[in-house]
């Protein structure tokens, strides 16, 4: 009995063994010799060797492309262009937050940009204080006007203040004549 565990224990540790051993096909990644492997080529001799023309595009895909860049380019320039023009004026916006701390008015502006999207949010720094302002209304009633949808928001706190404001209109910019051939 003593006989039999011995030689089970044996043969559980030569395969063991066995199985541990690396195999010589495993730890060669090439059939060139290690001193090719390990030779360093210099980059003048890669540089010499290197052919960019390999890498370019096909000529027929380029000259496909620019044709169809320049068929949109056409088909655009019959229209009109909008462009949004800002011009500084006088009026109102509405103060929601004052702080003497950077960092507390960025975190008051984050929140409000979540909360309230149809308007500009703006910090205002006048020493030592940082304010946040929302909108740019011409006239105090329209600032008054929104005021009331602010307090039913959590802004309970806010109020109208005068301030310079961006007042942005959209202008059309008519497209340029195409020159005629003749």
């Amino acid at each position: 009995m003593k006989l039999c565990g011995l030689g089970i224990l044996f043969s559980t540790l030569m395969a063991f063994l066995a199985g541990c051993g690396s195999s010589e096909g495993s730890r060669r990644s090439s059939d060139s010799p290690p001193e090719e492997r390990e030779r360093k080529v210099p980059l003048a001799q890669i540089e010499r060797q290197f052919n960019p023309s390999d890498y370019d595009d096909e000529l027929d895909a380029v000259v496909q492309r620019h044709e169809i860049e320049q068929q949109r380019a056409a088909s655009e320039a019959g229209k009109d262009s909008l462009i949004i023009e800002s011009e500084p004026s006088q009026g109102y916006r509405i103060q929601i937050f004052a702080t003497s701390n950077i960092d507390e008015a960025n975190a008051m502006r984050l929140t409000t940009v979540q909360r309230v999207t149809e308007d500009s949010v703006y910090i205002v720094y006048d020493p030592p204080v940082y304010k946040v302002r929302i909108g740019d209304f011409r006239t105090r009633a329209e600032a008054s006007q929104k005021l009331g949808g602010l307090s039913s928001i959590g802004f309970a706190d806010a109020w109208v203040v005068g301030d310079r404001i961006l007042l942005r209109r959209i202008v059309r910019v008519p497209s340029s004549p195409s020159p005629r051939k003749e």
